[in-house]
């Protein structure tokens, strides 16, 4: 799989769960593309390293942001769904991408 193919298919997961849970992206995802892209670049580097766990935490936290998710320490019970699914996909994409 390619970089794009990963990125929009976590795009389409975001989307879905997002909608499910009530929330929009705002201006149409653009910025939370950019972000899902660059960290998922990141991670695919880091795959294997140590610490790479705490990579994805950050990386989950920055999607977080940018997709408008409270702060994870504060996170509601749909946002804490939110930053599982984050979490799995950045997880997945970045291993797809090795």
């Amino acid at each position: 799989m390619n970089h794009n193919d990963v990125t929009l298919d976590m795009m389409q997961l975001l989307r879905a769960a997002l909608k499910e849970s009530g929330k929009e992206l705002k201006d149409g995802g653009l910025e939370l593309k950019l972000v899902v892209s660059q960290e998922l670049a990141r991670l695919a580097l880091a795959v294997g390293e140590p610490g790479y766990g705490r990579a994805v935490t950050a990386a989950q936290d920055n999607v977080a942001l940018a997709a408008g998710l409270m702060a994870v320490s504060v996170a509601d019970s749909s946002d804490a769904r939110l930053l599982g699914i984050i979490q799995g996909a950045l997880f997945m994409g970045a291993k797809a991408l090795v």
